[in-house]
């Protein structure tokens, strides 16, 4: 008995031990940094097309010209670097030459009134035939300056029709596409 009384007392020591060493190990500090946030800047263009196409020729001839202004807005809150490319598609636009100038002042959409090239910048940004536009964002044309929030640039399409014979009875279209990225 006296055996076993023993060895309950060494169990109960060696609990106490454990017991003893778990009180200790539960002290603890720690330091917080609270209030961090985080939010992305963006990337948004707009122009004021309303949808609306710029050109729509019809029944056209040879001589015939247009012309139309187009204002785009960046109003992203990351400069931004823009360029212009365009789907075109049929057989016509090989044989339409167009030329686009970038600038500022125009009486709205569509209506180049007031439109100006300053030389900031601004100037004759492409010259040849629709049908030889870039089209993508890596072969477009680069805008010359980097966009900031609230920038308006004016762009006038110049377009006219050849006097080639081999234009007739042809047709095509074109959407262009103003795409801005974060520099």
């Amino acid at each position: 008995m006296r055996k076993r009384m023993l060895i309950l007392v060494a169990v109960g020591l060696v609990s106490a031990g454990v017991v003893g060493t778990a009180t200790y190990a539960a002290f603890s500090s720690n330091a917080v940094n609270s209030g961090d946030s985080f939010a992305a800047g963006t990337v948004y263009l707009t122009d004021n097309d309303s949808g609306n196409r710029m050109f729509s020729f019809t029944s056209a001839k040879p001589g015939n010209t247009a012309s139309s202004c187009i204002a785009v807005t960046y109003g992203g809150t990351l400069t931004a670097s823009v360029r212009v490319y365009a789907t075109v598609a049929g057989n016509l636009p090989p044989y339409l030459n167009l030329t686009v100038t970038r600038g500022s002042g125009a009486a709205g959409f569509g209506n180049c009134t007031g439109f100006a090239s300053t030389g900031t910048g601004d100037g004759t940004i492409y010259s040849g035939t629709l049908g030889a536009f870039p089209s993508s964002y890596a072969s477009g044309i680069v805008d010359p300056q980097s966009w900031s929030t609230n920038d308006v640039h004016v762009y006038k399409f110049d377009l006219s029709f050849p006097y080639d014979p081999n234009a007739q009875a042809l047709a095509g279209s074109a959407d262009f596409t103003w795409e801005a990225r974060n520099t």
